[in-house]
């Protein structure tokens, strides 16, 4: 709470300083910075974002202090309305203690998760202890135990059981273990049990649940051959069964109106906006070539499904429909003078607000490569097509992170995919807002255009 109160009224004192060229107490911004600070610290607590040990705070904790920054300016926007006490209340200072504040959460944030991080590794602070059990016939193990070792978790003891024929061949049955390390757990200082298991043994999965239940402690379930499928999972619902769902981008009909919506809003604006510049490059295209003002080309929206991808007329006419396809190489000839400042600034892709607002694309998504193009790679590269599994965008994590231009070998091309994938499996609103903003302000977002 002290470092946000302490950047919203320093953000007020640095601005009345840059634009009156005084500095000066006020009563009111004091409290507008306490309150957005005490908003802040109760919206954390409800989110349980003060738990510096559990996983949340290391994989999302600065987007959740973000959401949480936003949420405290909007109430107190909403409050100074309701209360018609906004009057003296200056915009800018308003604009720029936001970012303050969301900056000084960001930071403060990382500089505690890397002490955190240090801490533990020293075995000062340790997190969560935990038993971990291994069922019989759980296979490929050691990579599991390999990220829980890289974490630094703290396990208290491995038990690895043999298997169901070693059991039958004379060890101890497996009720009499669980017993015995059920009797071990009561005296160690645990919080959680997790129990590692395949798919060719539910029923001593369902046993070791059930002799363990006794433990007043959380029992949680791996199953180790499903693992990398778990990290982009949820648990979900089925009627009245609870499922396990593999994300797939927006799929709950509240991110799919919140991306719709923002696309349509921010699409519908900007070709407000630059209807001047679409104009002018119009009237460029025309004077320096003959040939359509627009490019139509054929490539793969969402669902595997063709859509016609406009852009600005970069190069010769090309008429996607009876020409062989051949990606665009640094100092391609068929490049007009243009066209070749077009691609370098991306303006040539800005037609495709028009593909956005028709509902055919998304402003942030995996680029949409040309049938052909994907053509030529879907048997090399695995899983290529689960891409599609959102709509293609006009910027994407591909790009933002410099994979962009000629993908004329299987490594390029499977980068772009990799990259293409995790934001599939990783999407959130606040992802895509984060790549919006590195398109703007990222030198990799340009590189290789040509």
């Amino acid at each position: 709470m002290i470092v946000i109160v302490t950047c919203a009224y320093g953000a007020f004192v640095a601005y009345s300083a840059a634009a009156y060229g005084v500095i000066f107490f006020r009563i009111d911004y004091a409290l507008a910075s306490v309150s957005v600070g005490a908003l802040y610290v109760a919206l954390c607590i409800a989110d349980n974002q003060y738990d510096l040990l559990g996983p949340e705070w290391n994989e999302r904790s600065r987007t959740r202090g973000g959401v949480a920054i936003a949420l405290s300016c909007v109430i107190l926007l909403t409050i100074g309305y309701v209360t018609n006490s906004l009057g003296g209340y200056s915009r800018g200072t308003f604009l720029v203690q936001f970012l303050a504040t969301l900056l000084g959460q960001v930071a403060i944030r990382s500089c505690l998760r890397q002490v955190i991080d240090q801490v533990r590794w020293r075995g000062h602070w340790r997190r969560e202890s935990m038993v971990v059990l291994v069922m019989p016939g759980a296979r490929g193990v050691r990579h599991v135990r390999a990220r829980l070792a890289a974490r630094h978790e703290h396990i208290v003891r491995w038990y690895d059981f043999p298997s169901v024929t070693d059991l039958a061949d004379g060890g101890a049955s497996l009720e009499v273990q669980l017993s015995a390390i059920r009797g071990e757990c009561r005296a160690l200082p645990i919080d959680a049990v997790l129990i590692l298991f395949g798919s060719d043994n539910m029923e001593v999965v369902s046993n070791a649940v059930e002799e363990l239940s006794e433990l007043p402690v959380r029992i949680q379930l791996l199953p180790v051959e499903l693992a990398e499928l778990m990290r982009r999972s949820r648990v979900g619902t089925y009627g009245h069964l609870r499922v396990l769902e593999l994300f797939c981008g927006p799929c709950s009909l509240r991110d799919r109106f919140l991306k719709r919506s923002f696309d349509i809003v921010v699409a519908s604006a900007l070709l407000v906006m630059l209807w001047p510049l679409f104009a002018v490059v119009a009237a460029l295209i025309k004077l320096e070539t003959r040939g359509p003002v627009l490019f139509r080309q054929t490539r793969h929206g969402f669902n595997n499904e063709p859509i016609q991808v406009l852009k600005f007329r970069s190069m010769t006419t090309f008429d996607d429909a009876h020409d062989e396809f051949r990606q665009a190489v640094r100092n391609d000839p068929r490049v007009t003078r243009v066209g070749r400042v077009l691609r370098r600034t991306n303006i040539d892709e800005l037609p495709q607000l028009m593909n956005v607002l028709r509902g055919e694309m998304s402003l942030v998504g995996p680029r949409p490569h040309a049938v052909a193009h994907n053509h030529m790679f879907a048997d090399q590269i695995r899983r290529m097509f689960r891409r599609h599994n959102v709509k293609p965008g006009i910027t994407g994590w591909a790009q933002v992170n410099g994979l962009r231009g000629e993908t004329d070998t299987f490594e390029k091309m499977q980068k772009r995919i990799e990259h293409d994938l995790y934001y599939v499996d990783n999407w959130s609103f606040f992802f895509d807002l984060k790549i919006m903003i590195m398109t703007v302000i990222s030198k990799r977002a340009h590189i290789d255009a040509y």
